[in-house]
This record gives C-alpha cells, structure tokens and sequence, in this order.
C-alpha cells in the first residue's frame, strides 16, 4: 500500500509541479525581473501567511481525525472558519499601515494567501482518507489553471499584481471541487479543544519556519533591491515545484499510515511504518536534489528567461540541498514531534535553525547577494536535522537506520560519476544528463538494493513466473 499510495502522491505533486515548472518558464519571460520580484513580493506573503495561521490545522487534522468519528471534518471546517474571519480583521486593520504604493500587490498577497491555505486545508481530507486519486486531481486542477489564469494575465498587462490575482482565483476555484472526508453533525468540542492544544505549538513552530524562508527573501529584496529579490525567487520557486513538493508527495501517504497504526495502539507497527517512510524518502529525494545539483547551468538555460539564468543556475546547488535537508526533517524527522504530541520540542528546533539562517544572511547578503541567501538556507536546514535528529528520540522513537544512508549514498556517488562523465551545454547535452543519472541510479539502486528495490523486482519476477507455470 505504501508503495502504491506514495506512487499516485508523488505523481501529484510532479505532475503539477511540472506544470509550475512551465508557469515559472513564462512568468519569468513576460515579466521583467523588477516586476518578478514584486510578483515574489504576493507569493511571500501566501507562504508566510498560510504557514503562520492554517497549515496546523491540516497538519493536527491528519494526526487526530482517525478514529476521531465523522464529525471531525466539520470541526475542522469551522475552527478554519474562524481563524479565517481573525485572519481578515487583522488584514483590515494592517492594510492602511501600508504605505499607498504597496497596497495593491500586499492585498493580493493576503487574498493568494487565503485562497492558498483553503486548498491546501482541503487537500488534507483526501491525505487522511488514504484516497491519492482525488489528491491528484485537487492538485492538478490547481495547477492548470494557475499556469493558465497567471499566464494569461502577464501576457496582457505585464502587471504583477494582476497576475497575483488571476493566481489567487484559479487556487480557489481549483480548491471548490468535492470532498471525500465523511462529515457528520455536530461540532466536537474536546477535538478542538485537542486540536488547539496540539496546534499552537506547532503554528509557533511553522510561523518560525515561514519567517525564515519569508525573512530571507525579504532581505534578498532590502539589501539587494527587487531585481535581486526577483532572481531569488525565480530559483527558490523552481526548487519549491520540484523537491519540495516531492517530499510533501512522499510523505502523504506514510504519515497517515504511522499514525492510524498508533491510533490502534500498536506503536511498534508505526515504528516500522516509519522506517520505511523514511527510507523510501531518502531513497528518492537525494538523487533527485543531486540531479538538480548537477544540472543546474541546463536547467536554468531551459526553464527561465536569459535574465535570470546565471543567478538560477549559481543559486540551485544549495537551495536543492537545503530543500533535501528540509524535506528530510519536515517529512521524517519531525514526526516524532507529532507522534509523541511534543510540539515545543520542533518549536526549538525551528527556532535554532531559525536563528541560524538569518544571522548568516546578514552576514552573507550583503557580500555576495542571492547566493549568500540560498548558502544561509543550507547551513540553517543541516543544523536543523542534526538537531531534529537527537531532540526527536525524547518524544517518539523514531527509527534511524543507517543501511538505507550507506546504499543511497553509494547509489547518489555512481550516479554523480555518470553524470559528470556526459556534462555538456544545450538541450541535447541536458537531455543525456539527466538518462543518465536516471539509468544509472536505477542500475545503482538496484545493485545496492536501495530501499529493498532489489528484494521487490525479485518477489516480482518469481510471482509473474508462477503464473507463467500455471498458465502453461
């Protein structure tokens, strides 16, 4: 089940960030980098925002609504309801502070920003109902129409805000379809109540996590002006459509899992459902954020305009590798955390990584621009997994086993010597790179027998020769 649930998650998150791979590719080409930037301005406020005041409440919905009864969703419903209408009175109240010049692009931050945290809330019924196939569908809604819709407006008015509009209503629009969650009368006060203790550790938590990535690009834009912010932000979304919404898609189907084992009371059998999480995690996304190391000078020639491209391709070796890290704690480490219900703990580990990252950009911006940013991010996620790694073990067990680290490390150094071994410029050159690393890692993987890859083709084979037999 993990296996075929983690195949349709991940598809739906590659699918549509492949997709945003392409929205990218032609806002970057119908939007100068200044007029990115602005449009960087909008998706810093979504993320920020979303982060800081709805993403716990999908993630503390995943971990309690099993066996909670029907009547969760509706709870949930409406404790998003009710953090929505705190949400809009604050902005009411801030927008007149803004001054007169930034108000149209922070008004359709705020709007992208509500739009966004409704679908993703929504997204997490289909996540905790173990049904990937409507995931799939949510996400690549989304996706479509934001390609179409942002499109669509650069193209016309070549106007940031505009563009920040047209992407706010395809989300919402993508995030009106049906859900699959079962919904029964009635509002569950000790859920929420659960919820909210839960929760607002874990807001502490994300809004220390937004603020890093936000604060950061934010001071991309003060230090380096909104052509440098703009450059920022043409990288960071390109890895944010790759391996960050890779590790989310790995991950959707595992952690629901784990905890409707703990939920029946069997913390060994979410012990174990954790390890291979976890294993399948590392299994792809180190070659992935490797492959993206490695091509970055293709894929920044083929995906964004020529005014983005050296920036994109010196930023995307460290932005991949801390999203490789940062996935790897998110999706893995973190669910300790969550498992044990020992929120402050991530909070610190938040909160240094936090620190971390923001004392080397103001170290580092204003020497070497972007790049001290992406260079800041990297050191700030590795500290974080080290950190995640010994302060999670007080709250769950989680499983760290090292077999799984050795063999995708092996698979990641061949497939890296092949890749080497075929690098060139141009389509054709990127092209062969990226067969190779694919053929090669496979072989790799294989051969080293990466997250039991070998021991399931075997199991395969065997099955598919008994039928032979019994056909003959």
């Amino acid at each position: 089940m993990l296996i075929r649930n983690s195949a349709l998650y991940i598809a739906a998150k590659l699918l549509p960030g492949g997709l945003g791979m392409l929205t990218t590719a032609a806002l970057t080409r119908l939007l100068a980098p200044d007029s990115y930037g602005v449009y960087g301005v909008a998706l810093v406020i979504m993320s920020f925002g979303a982060s800081l005041g709805f993403e716990w409440l999908g993630l503390a919905y995943l971990r309690l609504a099993p066996g909670a009864g029907p009547s969760a969703a509706g709870t949930f419903d409406r404790l998003f309801a009710a953090v929505l209408a705190l949400a809009a009175l604050a902005s009411v109240a801030l927008l007149p502070l803004v001054p007169q010049a930034h108000r149209g692009i922070v008004a359709a931050g705020l709007l992208l920003m509500a739009s966004y945290a409704w679908f993703e809330f929504r997204t997490r019924f289909h996540v905790a109902g173990l049904a990937p196939a409507a995931y799939l569908r949510m996400n690549m809604a989304r996706a479509a129409l934001v390609m179409l819709s942002a499109t669509a407006a650069a193209w016309l008015t070549h106007d940031p805000v505009y563009t920040a509009l047209a992407t706010a209503a395809a989300t919402l629009l993508a995030a009106s379809g049906r859900s699959t969650a079962r919904r029964g009368a009635g509002f569950d006060r000790p859920l929420a109540v659960a919820a909210i203790r839960f929760g607002l550790p874990l807001a502490a938590s994300l809004a220390l996590n937004g603020a890093m990535g936000s604060l950061t690009r934010g001071l991309v834009g003060a230090i380096g002006g909104v052509e440098a912010l703009g450059l920022f932000t043409a990288a960071f979304v390109l890895i944010q459509n790759t391996l960050v919404v890779l590790s989310s898609g790995l991950s959707a189907a595992g952690f629901s899992l784990a905890v409707n084992a703990l939920a029946a009371g069997d913390p060994e059998a979410a012990r174990n459902q954790l390890a291979a999480n976890g294993t399948l995690l590392l299994a792809i996304l180190a070659p992935a954020a490797l492959g993206m190391a490695l091509t970055a000078d293709g894929l920044a020639a083929l995906l964004v305009g020529p005014g983005f491209r050296s920036t994109v391709a010196s930023l995307t070796p460290w932005l991949a590798a801390a999203a490789f890290l940062t996935g790897l704690r998110s999706h893995y480490l973190d669910h300790a955390f969550h498992l044990g219900r020992r929120m402050r703990g991530q909070v610190w580990v938040t909160a240094v990584a936090a620190i971390i990252t923001l004392g080397l950009d103001a170290v580092l911006i204003p020497r070497v621009g972007p790049l001290g940013a992406a260079i800041a991010m990297a050191v700030g996620a590795a500290v974080a997994v080290v950190h995640a790694a010994i302060a999670g073990r007080a709250a769950f067990d989680i499983p760290l086993p090292l077999a799984p680290v050795i063999r995708t490390a092996l698979g990641c150094a061949v497939m890296a010597v092949c890749v080497l071994a075929v690098r060139g410029t141009g389509p054709t050159a990127l092209a062969g790179m990226i067969a190779s690393g694919v053929v090669s890692y496979g072989a790799a993987a294989l051969a080293f027998d990466v997250a039991g890859l070998r021991g399931a083709v075997m199991r395969r084979l065997r099955r598919a020769g008994i039928r032979a037999r019994g056909v003959a």
